[in-house]
């Protein structure tokens, strides 16, 4: 189980509430907790591959930054985690046909967080690693701790933290990145549905050119079925189709991805279990419907950002 992954440091003498709450995944395992830690905090991930690495959770300063949820790691970060692992271990087959292979690819992590996904991936073989996320101070200051900590020093020098906020394309940072990575993680950062088309015109932006060039994408189904596949419509929209799309669940089972399940009625407690998990690659088309495509998508994300502030 995904949760078995990780190890929550050893909690002072508590009271009843605090132990029901830390063990209620345990207790009840269709009510799997879906993301763990705490502000301030650290999380030991148990790599079989890597060996134990801390993880510190950065202190959010204020209510801007503690809504972005960067102070707790999340299933989807974990299950990314496990599968760039697998794919760098020959014992495992390479994972999935070694869809999830990094070794020798530039890699961006999106809302990296801790930066998980990214450390596992630069010692997993990867030529170059950048974790982004918003940039706030604390955010990148927390990333840059936890690969000092994780990550040897003849390798850290490929790996570098910056800050992006999604949607933002015209700064020093992606200018110099454009149409730069051929790996593009992103773990758990589909709930916020007013994000989707910024998100959308990062990857599109960062994503290489190469025919092998992916985005690797896994989100909870905590927040809902309809902000993921609104998500994947839009990243249609922006020239990046679906090549594949699965569900798997904490204990490794996977199903087909349906965009409605149970005529809507989805059991909130039950879906906690299970992870959307996708690859998305470049669109191909032709130059005509590519620059209307994209006329498309610009206009339908300056609306949203015009409703947005009305």
């Amino acid at each position: 189980m995904l949760t078995f992954k990780i190890r929550l440091p050893e909690l002072p003498a508590s009271s009843a509430e605090d132990i029901y709450s830390n063990a209620v995944g345990l207790l009840f395992p269709d009510n799997l907790r879906t993301f763990h830690g705490d502000p301030g905090s650290h999380i030991t991930y148990l790599s079989k591959s890597f060996g134990d690495m801390k993880l510190s959770l950065v202190d959010p300063h204020d209510q801007d930054e503690r809504v972005l949820f960067a102070h707790h790691i999340w299933n989807s970060g974990i299950q990314m985690a496990e599968f760039i692992s697998d794919a760098s271990d020959p014992t495992k087959g390479g994972g999935r046909d070694g869809r999830w292979d990094v070794s020798g690819h530039s890699v961006l992590e999106l809302g990296s967080g801790s930066g998980l996904e990214g450390i596992v991936s630069i010692l997993a073989g990867a030529e170059e690693v950048v974790l982004s996320d918003y940039p706030s101070l604390a955010i990148l200051a927390n990333a840059k701790a936890n690969v000092e900590r994780n990550v040897p020093k003849e390798l850290q020098q490929k790996l570098t933290v910056r800050g992006h906020e999604w949607g933002v394309v015209a700064d020093d940072f992606s200018k110099a990145y454009a149409h730069h990575f051929s790996r593009i993680l992103c773990a758990d950062c589909l709930w916020m549905d007013g994000e989707h088309y910024s998100l959308a015109q990062s990857m599109e932006h960062f994503l290489s050119h190469k025919d092998d060039a992916r985005v690797w994408v896994i989100a909870g189904f905590h927040t809902g079925r309809a902000k993921l596949v609104s998500f994947f419509d839009i990243a249609a929209q922006a020239g990046l189709e679906t090549e594949e799309i699965w569900e798997r669940d904490a204990d490794g089972n996977e199903r087909e991805w349906v965009r409605e399940r149970n005529s809507g009625q989805e059991d909130a407690t039950g879906r906690n279990k299970w992870l959307a998990i996708a690859i998305l690659k470049r669109k191909q088309a032709s130059s005509t419907e590519k620059v209307g495509k994209h006329e498309q998508f610009f206009a339908s994300m300056l609306m949203q950002k015009s409703n947005r502030h009305t």
